[in-house]
């Protein structure tokens, strides 16, 4: 491998071990007095800054890019951020209450086959019997990443279960958005109208649903702990990626960032004590195997 290649697949591989440790930052904040409605607020007001930091930085790589900023695209950019960085992300972290940190992050890594099912349903064009065999493996790994084979799944954890497949679903709408429109608005400018769409959306839902921002927290370890969850599990992850994408391309990085499962399951057990079981485990290795199958081959057709 060469030395920009290794670079690439290093960048990518820290940036999904680092976003796997997402969950645990949230944990850690609940366990210290925080709701999920003030943890997903406050990362997302805090985060902005580093989005366009992010969007200045890859805007002026010298790259020639057709930014078309019609009221269509703009319109279609903010609804993508709302939906999916703003409701997706409020379930999410709501989920991640109800469910084990290594749980939520196997079934988030679904949303490749959501991509595939909802393309097959816009196209009314069925995939291919092979991509339609890792959507098979997919579903049923994500069936035993629920630990619903081992029937003790309680009611809030199925709640939580519910939650964390409505957010996977808002990610994979995302990725469909953003194939359609980062072609002409840019993928920086996309990223940072999403995002800061999405942080505005949180900044009035913490003024309405948290204590208000004249009331914010005011332990350090609290702030400590989100400024980790901001720049370690959100800025600094999706800046390596985007990075090793540029490097490496997408196929190579879709295989590489499979990393991020089984690195929250291993911080989970470390950290927290959360064990998952066989099947557990089966169903992750499942899900992964499947999902790596799916993205090389949408790279292969490409």
């Amino acid at each position: 491998m060469s030395s920009p290649g290794l670079a690439g697949a290093v960048l990518v591989g820290t940036g999904a071990v680092l976003l796997a440790s997402k969950g645990l930052f949230a944990k850690a904040l609940y366990d210290l007095g925080l709701t999920h409605h003030e943890v997903a607020a406050i990362r997302a007001v805090l985060a902005v800054p580093g989005f366009c930091l992010i969007a200045l930085i890859y805007s002026r790589r010298g790259r020639p890019q057709t930014n078309r900023f019609t009221v269509g695209n703009i319109l279609a950019t903010c609804g993508a951020g709302l939906l999916c960085y703003y409701l997706g992300s409020l379930a999410n972290f709501f989920a991640l209450t109800l469910i084990q940190a290594n749980v939520e992050r196997a079934l988030l890594f679904s949303y490749p086959a959501i991509v595939v099912a909802l393309q097959a349903i816009l196209s009314r064009h069925l995939p291919s019997i092979t991509t339609m065999l890792a959507l098979v493996a997919t579903t049923g790994g994500i069936f035993l990443v629920t630990g619903a084979a081992d029937g003790d799944l309680s009611a809030a954890e199925w709640v939580g279960v519910g939650w964390v497949i409505f957010c996977s679903s808002t990610i994979a709408i995302y990725f469909l958005v953003s194939g359609k429109i980062t072609n002409e608005l840019g993928s920086a400018y996309f990223t940072a109208i999403a995002m800061t769409t999405s942080g505005g959306a949180f900044f009035i839902h913490y003024q309405w649903f948290g204590a208000g921002w004249l009331a914010l927290p005011q332990s350090p370890e609290v702030w400590m702990t989100m400024l980790a969850l901001v720049i370690v599990a959100t800025v600094v992850p999706l800046l390596c990626i985007a990075e090793g994408v540029r490097r490496i391309g997408a196929q190579r990085a879709a295989l590489i960032s499979t990393l991020g499962p089984p690195a929250t399951a291993w911080m989970a057990y470390e950290l927290y004590g959360e064990i998952l079981s066989h099947s557990q485990i089966v169903g992750t290795l499942t899900i992964i195997a499947g999902v790596a199958f799916i993205e090389i081959n949408a790279q292969r057709g490409a």
